[in-house]
């Protein structure tokens, strides 16, 4: 009987070749939107499910509470993995990881240890104890977790082995060594972690060599005052302990260690393992971070786009039923159930269906590998998985049973004798007012993804010339290493680039104006030597930083040429934040950072610019010259620069770090790096408003010309009497205008609410305006104009006497 069914369908769908295409059509396209948009959700939502603790590590985050304000650190001052250890709290494994990023290794030839090495940089590298692999699930080709107990031990991953050394066999005992001078020997090779994961390294290292090397890491573990993000801890509770005793004896442990120190209250707390890669605030260890509302808005778009594809089927399915009149009346007479039409109709929509989604497979398919320009996810990435393989079964059943329904409960009410004479009611073909009624669904749906498209756009073509506060144009700057005390090739490398034409100045710092760097220090003002109750930001730079960055001053002007601080500027929230009224009133005051022996003189108050990004506040920030901190050379280049310019200063960098890798980068396209999420989310809702909108026009010109097939005589008969053009226009076309004025009505405060929770992820965001929502609701009355209009008008002219004489 079923395959009867499918054979029927079949014939049906060739019979009706159009309206079996543009059907098709609509499911495929809904189809292979909302199997992308899976992968990409079932890829975020399966970070480190594969952990055998998943549910059972805890990370200790930092908060600290000042009078105006929290901050949040993913790390832990530094004594405090073994001050938890000493103080036997109750955690059944404590696990430190000290992470690096971006480090450099150098494979000397072994008979040349002059010659300019072979290099290399690896993303991630952890250095850690023995109960790592404990908590994290670690797979061990050769060697074993005792060696992360011994001090310059390191374990590579297949990957990194064959990087290095071309083929990961063999490689133990060998020795490598980082830019900083660290050796270790290789002790063991591990399996390549999965891309999926938020515990992603290349490189283990034992936790003991920090210990081994203070001085290369100058990392003191009894400083309390210490606090990075790179020094982590997680822990595992213990048996039998519930999350809350633990954390219980973790604020015990808080208020004994962290009384009277600082001007901050500091708290540690657990933060579940599960929750860190959805987590802004924190953020993870290395891996991708993706929010929750992101999450949920990718959801959001692939429901509306599958609602959207399914109306048009049952809008075009239920539209179709008029040239099956005779067909249905025939076999009810023959004796055909209620039920069989039903099975019949349901039929054909899961035929329908599965073509729809053999396309959608296909095209979904091949454009798997543009995914990673709207998301994070691997470029190669397999899409015949058993969870995608069950969601896109689950989702043929569903499609079927959503878009057939209607259809079917419509044709098997048809009465025999109104089905063989073709007289229908529009309430026997399924009420108009339904079909409307979806059309109006579906155009919200659509208008919710164009507003949220327009807020976005804006929103990001504000953060690309928003005014920073300072100058990002013709702005190149290059990483160098620290200096040793004994040498200084910062400065000759400085000497070196100021003898090219194209360079017009050049700066020494710690950092560039705006990054994702932060460092935080207490300080003194005003020569009392009592902390001030929130925390100093501070950049450090030499006496160009300002000229070269386009630094605009309020008020005095930068310091005089040192090596340390002896002369500070500071930014005018600082000063207000300081109760200093006017800014002329702060030159010649006294500050001092917690890392000084002696107080500064304030030689000047800049104008606020954006230290971060424009997620963040504006910092109350400090800017002083320390050149024991400076590692990164801005250079600010003249309007004839070309490409030439940017090789020779990577030239010159080579003759004088003949054993860096190069890092240079403009300051614009930094920047821009801040936003690459929010970018491709705004693409994201380009995408998905355009196939919104093209499912809408197609369900709008399928309902239009049920509308107008029912309408053939009366649109004849009007000819006759006199009627326009245009008038038979205006008939056919203001009700679809009036559903789109309804529709625009009922998006507006959804896409509204949805985008200013979207925004509230900025600090600076633009507002959203009523201009916007009326260029939406035009652009909706243009495209509703153009789908019906251009049928209407069709139709319109038609000659009457066809239509007369068509019984």
């Amino acid at each position: 009987m079923f395959t009867n069914y499918i054979k029927v369908a079949w014939r049906n769908l060739l019979r009706s070749k159009w309206a079996g295409a543009i059907n098709i059509f609509g499911l495929a396209i809904g189809i292979t939107a909302a199997l992308l948009l899976f992968v990409v959700i079932q890829f975020e939502y399966s970070y480190d499910k594969f952990q055998s603790h998943y549910h059972e590590v805890y990370r200790i985050v930092t908060q600290d509470e000042y009078p105006d304000g929290f901050d949040y650190n993913p790390g832990v001052p530094n004594p405090v993995p073994d001050a938890i250890a000493a103080d036997n709290l109750p955690f059944e494994k404590i696990v430190p990881v000290k992470s690096a990023y971006n480090t450099q290794i150098n494979l000397y030839p072994e008979d040349n240890k002059a010659a300019i090495p072979d290099k290399f940089e690896i993303d991630h590298v952890f250095y850690t104890t023995p109960d790592y692999v404990e908590l994290f699930d670690t797979d061990f080709v050769s060697g074993n977790a005792a060696d992360l107990a011994e001090p310059n031990k390191v374990f590579l991953t297949k990957e990194t082995a064959e990087k290095l050394f071309g083929d990961w066999k063999g490689v133990e005992n060998k020795n490598i060594e980082f830019s900083s001078g660290l050796k270790l020997t290789v002790a063991g090779v591990l399996e390549d972690m999965p891309m999926n994961s938020n515990m992603r390294c290349e490189i283990l290292v034992s936790y003991q060599t920090v210990r081994s090397n203070p001085e290369i890491f100058d990392f003191d573990f009894d400083s309390w005052g210490s606090l990075g993000s790179d020094n982590q801890l997680y822990v595992k509770i213990a048996e039998n302990t519930r999350e809350e005793t633990a954390q219980n004896a973790l604020d015990a442990f808080t208020a004994k260690n962290f009384k009277n120190r600082g001007t901050s209250e500091k708290q540690l707390l657990l933060q579940a393992f599960k929750d860190i890669h959805f987590d802004s605030i924190y953020g993870p260890l290395s891996g991708g971070m993706i929010r929750v509302s992101t999450i949920n808005t990718l959801i959001v778009i692939g429901l509306f786009i599958l609602i959207m594809a399914s109306i048009n089927f049952v809008n075009l399915s239920t539209s179709k039923a008029i040239g099956k009149g005779k067909e249905i009346g025939v076999r009810k007479v023959m004796g055909s159930s209620k039920m069989q039409i039903i099975y019949q109709s349901f039929g054909e929509t899961f035929l329908s269906v599965l073509i729809a989604a053999t396309v959608g497979v296909l095209a979904a398919t091949m454009l798997l590998p543009f995914l990673s320009l709207i998301a994070d996810v691997p470029e190669k990435m397999n899409f015949f998985q058993p969870v995608i393989l069950g969601f896109l079964g689950l989702l043929i059943l569903i499609l079927t049973l959503l878009s057939g329904f209607y259809p079917a409960l419509v044709i098997s009410r048809f009465k025999p004798i109104h089905a063989l004479k073709s007289r229908f009611q529009k309430n026997r073909i399924g009420g108009v007012s339904v079909r409307k009624a979806l059309v109006v669904i579906q155009f919200a749906i659509a208008q919710i993804l164009m507003i949220s498209t327009v807020i976005a756009i804006r929103q990001m073509n504000m953060v690309q010339e928003a005014d920073l506060g300072f100058s990002q144009e013709s702005i190149y700057f290059v990483e160098v290493p620290f200096d040793s005390p004994t040498e200084h090739r910062i400065d000759a490398f400085k000497q070196k680039l100021l003898t090219n034409s194209n360079v017009v100045s050049i700066s020494l710092g710690s950092d560039v104006p705006a990054s994702d760097n932060n460092s935080l220090f207490n300080f003194y003002f005003d020569g009392v030597n009592e902390d001030v109750p929130f925390p100093a930001f501070a950049k450090f730079g030499d006496e160009n930083y300002f000229d070269t960055y386009g630094i605009e001053f309020l008020a005095g002007g930068p310091y005089q040429a040192s090596d340390t601080i002896k002369e500070v500027v500071i930014n005018e929230t600082m000063a207000k934040r300081l109760l200093v009224e006017n800014p002329e009133d702060a030159i010649g005051k006294q500050f001092r950072l917690g890392i000084m022996d002696e107080w500064a003189t304030v030689t000047g108050v800049i104008k606020d610019f954006t230290v971060n990004s424009l997620r963040d506040e504006i910092r109350q920030l400090v800017i002083a010259p320390k050149k024991d901190f400076y590692h990164v050379v801005g250079i600010k280049l003249n309007e004839a620069t070309s490409l030439k310019t940017i090789a020779q200063i990577e030239e010159e960098y080579n003759q004088i770090y003949p054993e860096q890798i190069y890092h240079g980068n403009f300051l614009d396209e930094s920047i821009q790096q801040f936003y690459e999420s929010e970018q491709k989310l705004a693409l994201v809702f380009k995408i998905f408003a355009c196939i919104s909108i093209l499912i809408s026009c197609i369900g709008l010109y399928g309902l239009v010309s049920f509308m107008i097939s029912q309408k053939v005589k009366e649109i004849g008969i009007r000819k006759v009497l006199g009627a326009s053009v245009a008038q038979i226009t205006m008939m056919l076309t203001k009700d679809y205008f009036f559903m789109v004025f309804l529709s625009f009505f009922i998006a507006v405060p959804i896409a509204y609410f949805m985008m200013e929770k979207w925004l509230e992820s900025f600090a600076f965001k633009i507002p959203i305006s009523v201009s916007l929502f009326v260029l939406v609701m035009i652009s909706s009355l243009v495209i509703t104009g153009m789908t019906v209009g251009s049928k209407a008008i069709r139709s319109a002219l038609a000659n009457p006497v066809d239509s007369l004489s068509d019984e």
